[in-house]
C-alpha cells in the first residue's frame, strides 16, 4: 500500500478516530487504526473498542498510488503528525505491514498489524430502523440533554440518553434520578418504525464530538445497535440494554405558578451565592415574592450569602432550594433570554422552560432545613 497525503487533512481524520481508541485494550490490534487506501483514491480509517466505532472517509488532498489496508498505531501517528511541519506525508506499508513514512522533516517506520485481524464492524441490516435527523438538531439535543444522565453504573440504564422515536417525533430524555431533561424535535419516519433507544455514555460523548456543520445524518436502529451516517463518517455504538424509566411519570402535569426570569441574570446570582453552600448539602433557596426573587445559601461553617433578583410576579410567595450545579448544568446548556419556572407548593419538583422550546427541565427540591 502506498500513498501521499496532506498532513492537516490526515491530522484531521485521525483527530476523528483517536478517543474512540482505549487505553488499555482486550486486544491489542484495537490499539491501531484500519487504514485503507482505496483504487477511488479515497483514505478510510477506522478505530473501535468494540462498543464504539468510528469509520472516517478522506477523498482530497491525498493519492493512492498502492491500493492495499493495514493497521497502524493512532496514537503515534498522532504524535508524528503533530510534530512535523505541513505538508505532504508519504505512506509506504510492505506486505508485513511495515509502514515507512516520510514528513517533510523526518522519516520514521512503523510496525503495524495484519488487517484481516481486525474486529469486523457490524454494519446496519436491509431491516434496520432508518430515521434522518439534521445533526445540528440532534447536537443541540444531546447538548440539552445529556448532562442530566446518571453516573452509578448500578443503574446502567440510566447513565444513557434515551432516543424515542414515536408519534412523529424524536424525544430525547436524561435522567439521574433527581433531575430529568427533555427536549422533542418533528421527524418524518414511517409509524412501524417507531422504537425506543438508550444510547451510552461514551456514544454520547462521541457523538457531541464529532457532529460538527449542517446537514442531514441518517440513523439506523436496529437489536443491540445504533449507526449514524454522516456520509463523510459512520459511527456505530452498541445500546445499553433494558426498558428505559417510566419518564413521564415525574413530569408535573399542573403547577402552582409560573415565573419567567432573565437567564444570565440567574446564573449570575446562582453562582455568587453558591459560594457560601455548604459542600456536603450544596444548596441553594429560592424565595420567589412579589417583585423578586432572593436566592441565598449559608454554611455553619463559612457563613452565608444573599442575592435579590427583581422579576416580573405577582403571585403567592413559593419557596425552596435547589443543587446549584443542577440549575447550572441546565441554564448554561440553554439559549433563550429567559427561562420559566413552573411552581408548586409543597416538596414537589420544579419544571424549567424555555419560550417557543420543546425543552423541559425537571428538578427536585432538596429539604429545607429552617
Amino acid at each position: 500500500m502506498k500513498f501521499t497525503v496532506i498532513r492537516s487533512r490526515f491530522l484531521d481524520l485521525l483527530s476523528n478516530v483517536q478517543s474512540v481508541v482505549s487505553a488499555r485494550p482486550p486486544l491489542q490490534i484495537i490499539t491501531n487504526a484500519l487504514v485503507e487506501a482505496g483504487a477511488d483514491g479515497t483514505l478510510t480509517l477506522t478505530a473501535t473498542d468494540l462498543d464504539v466505532s468510528v469509520r472516517t472517509t478522506l477523498s482530497a488532498d491525498v493519492k493512492v498510488d498502492e491500493p492495499g489496508q493495514t493497521t497502524l498505531p493512532v496514537r503515534r501517528m498522532v504524535e508524528i503528525l503533530r510534530m512535523a511541519p505541513e505538508g505532504e506525508i508519504q505512506f509506504d506499508v510492505d506486505a508485513d505491514d511495515v509502514a515507512r513514512i516520510v514528513t517533510p522533516a523526518a522519516k520514521y517506520r512503523i510496525i503495524g498489524l495484519n488487517a484481516r485481524d481486525f474486529p469486523a464492524i457490524k454494519e446496519p441490516a436491509e431491516d434496520a430502523k432508518r430515521f434522518t435527523v439534521d445533526r445540528a438538531v440532534f447536537r443541540e439535543m444531546l447538548r440539552k440533554t445529556s448532562y442530566a444522565a446518571g453516573t452509578d453504573e448500578t443503574r446502567r440504564i440510566l447513565t444513557g440518553v434515551l432516543l424515542q422515536f414515536a408519534e412523529g417525533k424524536l424525544t430525547m430524555v436524561a435522567t439521574d434520578g433527581k433531575r430529568l431533561a427533555l427536549v422533542e424535535q418533528e421527524v418524518d419516519f414511517p409509524a412501524d418504525s417507531a422504537c425506543d433507544m438508550i444510547l451510552p455514555p461514551k456514544a454520547v460523548a462521541e457523538l457531541t464530538r464529532l457532529l460538527s456543520g449542517e446537514g442531514a445524518m441518517t440513523i439506523y436502529g436496529q437489536v443491540g445497535q445504533i449507526v449514524f451516517d454522516c456520509g463523510s463518517f459512520r459511527f456505530h455504538s452498541k445500546l445499553i440494554e433494558g426498558v428505559y424509566a417510566k419518564y413521564q411519570a415525574v413530569i408535573p402535569t399542573a403547577c402552582d405558578e409560573r415565573v419567567s426570569v432573565n437567564r444570565e441574570e440567574l446564573i449570575a446570582s446562582v453562582q455568587r451565592v453558591a459560594i457560601m453552600s455548604n459542600e456536603k448539602a450544596h444548596a441553594v433557596r429560592l424565595a420567589f415574592s412579589e417583585g423578586t426573587l432572593a436566592l441565598s445559601a449559608s454554611s455553619v461553617e463559612t457563613g452565608e450569602a444573599t442575592d435579590v433578583l427583581p422579576i416580573k410576579y405577582a403571585g403567592r410567595p413559593i419557596a425552596a432550594a435547589y443543587n446549584p450545579t443542577f440549575i447550572m448544568d441546565c441554564l448554561r446548556n440553554l439559549d433563550t433570554d429567559e427561562v420559566t419556572f413552573e411552581l408548586t407548593e409543597g416538596h414537589s419538583p420544579a419544571v424549567l422552560k424555555c419560550p417557543g422550546v420543546p425543552f423541559l427541565y425537571v428538578i427536585m427540591p432538596l429539604r429545607l432545613t429552617v
